[in-house]
């Protein structure tokens, strides 16, 4: 009991400083390592939202960082590294593209915070997934990306990688663009793909910010004609393992055959 004590007293106290930074804390750490969690922790684009109730949440703030005896402070945007950085240990994660990314952050972080085995066993199951995915093979499909602020995903996106895990071509990057080019509503209605994958319409953070250009008559009938899936945004909103959520989803959609939405 004693030996116990004294290791749980060793695990370092963290803060997250942003809510993708909360999905990594919440995966991997100690409830009682937790000092803090960003005031995001259990909006519904966090995918660990319900992990989170109960827990502390703060902004991160040099002063919050000192009151709570932080001595870690996990981060992808969240705070301000340079100051910070005077009075704890900053892991700064980087907004990953593909799932080597994803990998690399769970690894960073769960050095920092002292749960390399469950960082391990968090990869090894990334890595499963992906090996199950690949064994189905390519779909034949290929799809578009479309968000409610009128742009899609090209290559060098989390998008992308999700696509490529589910054997899915992605319409945009095999047009050569990358990134989040604008959508062209004029294109859509000339050139309608076989199949589309929306993020974000359903968030709470959305709702006032739907892409004019769905509301186009003609367009939103393409859209409604058109099979396809609608993910959850907490499985789009940061990239990590939850990722393969939304590949796995977009495969078996595929699969089965995505009904038309009226």
């Amino acid at each position: 009991m004693v030996t116990a004590l004294l290791l749980l007293a060793a695990a370092p106290r963290l803060l997250s400083a942003d809510y993708c930074a909360d999905q990594i804390a919440l995966a991997l750490a100690d409830r009682a390592q937790i000092a803090a969690l960003s005031v995001d922790a259990e909006k519904d684009f966090s995918y660990l939202r319900r992990r989170a109730e109960g827990l502390p949440q703060a902004r991160a703030e040099a002063e919050e960082i000192v009151a709570r005896g932080v001595d870690v402070v996990l981060r992808f945007w969240g705070g301000d590294a340079a100051r910070h950085g005077r009075f704890a240990d900053v892991v700064s994660l980087d907004y990953a593209s593909d799932f080597d990314g994803v990998k690399a952050n769970i690894k960073n972080a769960a050095a920092a915070i002292g749960q390399r085995a469950r960082g391990e066993s968090l990869i090894e199951e990334i890595d499963d997934r992906l090996r199950a995915l690949g064994e189905k093979g390519p779909s034949g499909t290929a799809a578009l990306y479309v968000t409610p602020g009128g742009v899609t995903a090209g290559k060098g996106t989390m998008i992308d990688a999700i696509f490529k895990a589910a054997g899915v071509r992605n319409i945009a990057a095999d047009e050569g663009l990358a990134y989040w080019p604008p959508l062209s509503a004029e294109a859509l209605l000339e050139n309608p793909p076989g199949f589309i994958v929306t993020g974000f319409f359903s968030a709470e953070s959305e709702r006032i910010n739907h892409w004019s250009a769905s509301r186009h008559p003609a367009l939103k009938k393409a859209l409604r004609a058109t099979p396809r899936i609608d993910l959850d945004a907490d499985v789009l909103a940061c990239p990590g393992w939850f990722s393969l959520d939304a590949a796995e989803e977009i495969r078996r959609a595929v699969d089965e055959g995505a009904p038309n939405r009226d």
